[in-house]
């Protein structure tokens, strides 16, 4: 598959691939960032990570906690990310529970699961040398009626 640059994908598509497990290249959805409880996490992911690459810092803001939101170190100036494959979302325990993923940041919430990404990283900072990344989001909510939101992210 030929590799196109995640910013031209995203001006020559607005549709948010179903979440099937993901694919290289998925689309990334620019622009607004409404989401809500119908939106799978995965979808939540690919919103955020399209709103970010397109400088919509107010929408990607959007789709995170509030304590996330405040320490998310690519909302001013992300780094370019090409191929990217968001896979299959993995729940996570919560509420108390032991190994709680994100450090405590699902223990405060009913339902937590954890989205795995792979791209291709360019421009980064010195933490994280370019190239291909496995990486991957914490999203959490507590209940079917709520959306999805982004607390916390790392490395897969």
């Amino acid at each position: 598959m030929k590799r196109v640059p995640l910013l031209v994908a995203v001006a020559l598509s607005a549709v948010v691939l179903p979440a099937c497990g993901g694919s290289p290249g998925d689309t990334l959805a620019p622009g607004a960032a409404t989401v809500d409880a119908s939106t799978s996490p995965e979808d939540v992911v690919r919103t955020y990570l399209g709103a970010l690459q397109g400088g919509h810092q107010a929408a990607a803001a959007s789709l995170t906690t509030q304590p996330y939101s405040g320490r998310d170190q690519w909302a001013a100036d992300p780094p370019t990310i090409e191929d990217v494959e968001v896979s299959e979302a993995i729940t996570q325990p919560t509420t108390g529970a032991e190994g709680a993923a994100g450090e405590g940041h699902a223990q405060e919430h009913a339902q937590a699961v954890f989205v795995p990404v792979t791209f291709e990283l360019h421009g980064a900072d010195v933490s994280m040398p370019d190239g291909p990344t496995a990486w991957g989001y914490l999203l959490v909510r507590d209940g079917g009626a709520e959306a999805w939101r982004i607390a916390d992210a790392g490395s897969a």
